[in-house]
């Protein structure tokens, strides 16, 4: 069990500083990024119209 919570304090730490930059965003704004993000199929088709 130790070794579990080292594992997720180094993680934690590793990533605070993304997760700092991240939470200032907030979860809405990512998820309407992702929502008008074309997707991986319509980009390929583009890709090719082109």
């Amino acid at each position: 069990m130790k070794q579990k919570q080292a594992e997720a304090d180094r993680a934690r730490s590793q990533y605070a500083e993304l997760a700092k930059h991240y939470r200032s965003i907030g979860p809405a704004a990512i998820l309407a990024a992702l929502i008008c993000a074309p997707k991986k199929e319509e980009a390929a088709k583009l890709d090719k119209a082109a």
